[in-house]
């Protein structure tokens, strides 16, 4: 498994799998994550932007010839009520081919991020994972990471 910075080719692939995790998440809450109708076109605008992000990591992991995961990590300023000592990367983007490679390609991918992260002056990262993923939150488990907060929705029709 090699484990790099994103390219142009890989975005097609990313935003498969962005989109596949949707659709999955909005099983686990229909309101909250429900779908947008053009999701797929506005992540592949997005991602694309963030190719040239100073600020931002855009990690991919290929097996062979395959694009098996990835993580976008992105500079996300601290509360000005809390100060944790340095800078606060955001990996919301964060998705693997299949579940059960959470704790190999998933575990590779946060490593490198937090190991770069670290590297660069950041202190902390905060990971964004939807409540009933149970693969990825054992992952995130497994690699010491915490619950510092938790969102609670209730869908108003």
């Amino acid at each position: 498994m090699d484990v790099r910075k994103a390219e142009t080719t890989d975005i097609e692939t990313a935003v498969e799998l962005m989109e596949r995790s949707r659709r999955q998440f909005q099983k686990f809450q229909p309101t909250f994550w429900r779908k947008a109708e053009k999701s797929a076109a506005a992540t592949e605008t997005f991602f694309g932007r963030l190719l040239t992000d100073p600020d931002t990591y855009f990690l991919v992991a290929v097996e062979g010839s395959r694009l098996e995961g990835f993580l976008i990590a992105r500079k996300f300023p601290s509360s000005p009520v809390f100060d944790p000592g340095g800078d606060t990367w955001l990996i919301d983007d964060f998705c693997v081919a299949e579940p059960r490679l959470w704790l190999s390609i998933g575990e590779a991918l946060l490593s490198h991020a937090t190991t770069l992260i670290h590297e660069h002056g950041g202190v902390q990262v905060v990971v964004v994972s939807a409540d009933r993923d149970l693969a990825k939150t054992e992952m995130l488990r497994r690699s010491d990471l915490t619950i510092a907060s938790n969102w609670w929705t209730k869908p108003l029709r």
